[in-house]
């Protein structure tokens, strides 16, 4: 059975990369003595995926994972029983469970979790994915992501000629009201010029978007900052960080990665 977890990253530990993440995410789950099924074969692994690695310096309210645990051992754990069994094909077949028992055993999952994880990281959020038909695919979070929520802030210390957001605002608006929108994109053999601004679907001040995924975004006394729902996931996908570079160009400013912080507020999946 899979649950998808959403957890927030936050505080020093936004300088560690993916892989150190993952290996962290293991360990609470190690530490919790959840029922964790592994995979087969001579180096058998936790079965767990990620919607969409954060870059290092980022942080985030809105990351996702998928674990799988073992159904018999867990439904035994949290007190479930289970209300039959589904061949799902290839000799596999999954316990189903009565809807009403779903909060139970997400709860049981969470509270697990939740207790080993330390200061940095938060679940916020588990669900139980339903239980998979028989010879049908079942799309991973990774596959499903298709937009996602930042806020960009301008640190403290650094200047972009603005007097407060309002204005800052005001500019990108502009900015964003051209034609095209055009940056370099570079790969390992070439660069092309590249139109970004269909990858940008929103922008502005907070209007419209859930503020709920700002609870660990760390905070700046020049109040100066603009939310973004950019493209994200396999089929398209657009960094903030081009956008910055892009507006730093339109208001004749060099760009400066370090004067900005990247908060990612929430991926969505399709």
């Amino acid at each position: 059975m899979t649950f998808r977890i959403r957890f927030a990253k936050y505080g020093v530990v936004k300088f560690i990369g993916h892989l150190d993440v993952m290996r962290y995410f293991q360990k609470v789950i190690r530490r919790s003595e959840l029922p964790v099924s592994y995979s087969k074969g001579f180096n058998p692994h936790q079965i767990m995926s990620f919607a969409q690695p954060l870059g290092v310096g980022i942080t985030s309210d809105g990351e996702y994972m998928e674990v799988d645990f073992d159904d018999e051992a867990l439904f035994a754990a949290a007190g479930v029983t289970p209300v039959g069994s589904r061949d799902v094909g290839n000799g596999v077949s999954v316990l189903l469970w009565d809807k009403k028992d779903a909060p139970v055993l997400e709860k049981y999952v969470f509270d697990g979790m939740s207790a080993e994880t330390t200061e940095g990281f938060e679940v916020l959020e588990v669900s139980l994915l339903p239980p998979p038909k028989p010879n049908v695919h079942t799309d991973k979070a990774m596959s499903l992501v298709n937009s996602a929520d930042y806020m960009v802030s301008l640190k403290d210390g650094y200047s972009l000629g603005f007097k407060d957001e309002e204005e800052f605002l005001a500019r990108f608006a502009a900015f964003m009201e051209q034609p095209e929108i055009k940056v370099i994109k570079k790969s390992k053999k070439n660069e092309n010029e590249v139109d970004i601004k269909p990858l940008v679907y929103r922008s502005g001040g907070p209007e419209g978007f859930d503020l709920s995924g700002i609870a660990h975004a760390d905070e700046y006394e020049s109040g100066q900052r603009v939310f973004m729902k950019l493209a994200a996931g396999s089929i398209a996908n657009l960094r903030p960080e081009p956008v910055m570079e892009a507006f730093c160009g339109f208001i004749g400013q060099e760009y400066n990665p370090h004067a900005f912080q990247v908060h990612r507020m929430m991926l969505y999946l399709g």
